[in-house]
This record gives structure tokens, sequence and C-alpha cells, in this order.
């Protein structure tokens, strides 16, 4: 099914300053709102992943100020121009494929959620059947990947191989860059902030590419760390650690808070609407939106037990 574009761009355009859009990028989102511009097709595929930043997308609920979707048929029936997307359409079998490949005659952005297994010929993840044949990941990542006018990985499987690929990585999960050597745009995150997504989705349908750090991230997203950022460091500043997890008013950072090394902007810009984010809620940081994300021990003790 091909979903509206209009309340995305609405709602782009409104919270033009809270996602980083530059002027130029508004000005675009009022012509395609106007038809002055032609919007792109946005095919999402789907490899070794638990669907979490669909679901993330799914999330992005808005109020009367901020224009956002209310709830997820709000999204799925008024925002954007998503032509292929499993998860979301209703389409399935022969229609679905047949969707795809008409989305993909013409312009069209790519949308990689999860990593690409590539051990035992790919077969460790197929998306599709087409004339009777299973379609691995990785050959349609390969297919759409090199023929797409842009190519944005969302979440950390697809930007950096995360938990797929982690430990013995017995899979042989990759990434879009390292399957085709093609540049992409990442939105790492354990899942990726809804924001995030809109953000940067925005821009690359009005054409432009944003700022990218040396990992491909967006830095209007990715540019400073959580520490930087997080209420709680003036306490780290005043050695004020906490002893234990859950423990109030303290630091988190001797039991192991990622945030130092982590760069999102989870503190100022939050989760669920802004009400929330991980080490307000008194946990730690865990990394997620980096590339060593898992790591071995995702909690580690920097001071004693708590008697």
């Amino acid at each position: 099914m091909t979903i509206s574009r209009r309340a995305f761009l609405k709602y782009c355009i409104g919270a033009s300053t809270l996602l980083g859009l530059d002027v130029s990028v508004v000005g675009n989102l009022n012509k395609l709102l106007a038809d002055e511009l032609t919007m792109p097709n946005i095919v999402w595929l789907e490899g070794a992943a638990c669907s979490g930043c669909s679901v993330s997308l799914a999330n992005l609920i808005g109020d009367e100020t901020d224009q956002g979707p209310t709830d997820l048929v709000d999204l799925l029936t008024s925002y954007v121009n998503l032509s292929f997307a499993k998860t979301f359409m209703s389409a399935t079998g022969d229609a679905a494929v047949s969707q795809l490949k008409d989305a993909t005659a013409g312009e069209f952005i790519l949308v990689v959620e999860g990593g690409i297994p590539t051990a035992f010929d790919g077969m460790a993840c197929t998306v599709y059947t087409a004339d009777g044949q299973e379609v691995t990941m990785s050959q349609a990542v390969s297919e759409y990947a090199s023929k797409a006018s842009m190519v944005v990985c969302v979440g950390t499987c697809a930007s950096f191989g995360g938990i797929p690929a982690s430990g013995s990585n017995p899979t042989g999960v990759v990434t879009v860059q390292t399957l085709t050597g093609i540049p992409t745009i990442n939105l790492p995150g354990c899942p990726a902030h809804p924001d995030w997504i809109a953000g940067t989705l925005a821009a690359v349908i009005c054409g432009q590419t944003p700022e990218l750090d040396d990992l491909g991230r967006p830095t209007a997203f990715y540019g400073k760390t959580i520490h930087s950022q997080c209420p709680r460091k003036p306490l780290y500043d005043q050695g004020r650690f906490a002893d234990y997890l859950g423990q109030e008013g303290r630091c988190l950072f001797k039991l192991g808070c990622q945030g130092p090394y982590t760069y999102a902007d989870c503190p100022t810009r939050g989760w669920n609407n802004g009400h929330n984010y991980c080490v307000q809620s008194n946990s730690n940081c865990i990394g997620c939106v980096e590339p060593g994300f898992p790591s071995p021990t995702l909690i580690t003790r920097r001071s004693h037990r708590r008697e």
C-alpha cells in the first residue's frame, strides 16, 4: 500500500527546529506539500532484526502541538510514502512483491533495518519469494542498494551489525556498506529514536544528505556524548557515584554507564514524546548507538557491591 505523505511532511515542518532540519529542507518540504516537487518512494527491507526500529517508528505519537501522528493507525494511513515495508503493509505474497517491483522502478530511497546474513549463501534470512524462488536479504539489498538514490540504515543492527553480529556471528551478519561498498546514512540505536528516523528521511526526500560524523551518523542527532548532556553530570563532577543500581540522586558511571563514550541526544530529546530515557529511568546508558554494542558485559561494576 502507498501511505499518504501529507501528515508526515506537516510533522517535519512543524517540528523542524526539534529535528534539526535546515531552512532549505523546510522550504522543500513545503514545496512537496504543495505538490511542486515529486516525493520518492520509500522501500523498507528488514533482515536479521527484532522489528524494534519499525515499532519505534510506529510509536511516533504526537499531539496538537507537534502535529505528529496520534496513534499507529494514523501513522499508517496519513504519513510517509512508504511503498514497501513488511511490518506495516497489508499486502502479502505476490501482491507485496509486485508493489516492491513497482516502487523500485523509479526513484526510491532504500531503508534497511536489521543485519544482513551472508552465511549459508544468505539463506539464514529470506525476505520474499519471487517466481517461486526464495530471495535472501543479501540478494535483495545488493540489488536495490545499487538502484536507490540513498540508503538509510535504521538501527544498530543495520548500521554496525548489532546483536545479530555479536559473539561468534554464526550467520555472518554484515552491514550494507560491507556487503555492497555503497556509503550509507546510519541511524544506530536499539532501537533508533523515531525522530532520528523522521528527521533524516525528511532531509533525504528533499535531496539533501545530512552532515555526518565519521561513522555515517547525522551530527544533528549524534553530535554530542550522552555524558555532556546528562543532568547527572554535576554529580559526576562532584564524585557522587551510585553504589548499586536503582540508587537515586547519584551518577551511574562507576556501575558501567557508557554515557561518556556514547554519542546521541537522548538526554535532551527524550523518548515517549520526551518523557524519559535510560538514565532518567535510573539505569545505565548501555551505548546502544555505538559500533561496539553489545559489549560482552553491558553492566560492569567499577565500585563495591551494596552491603
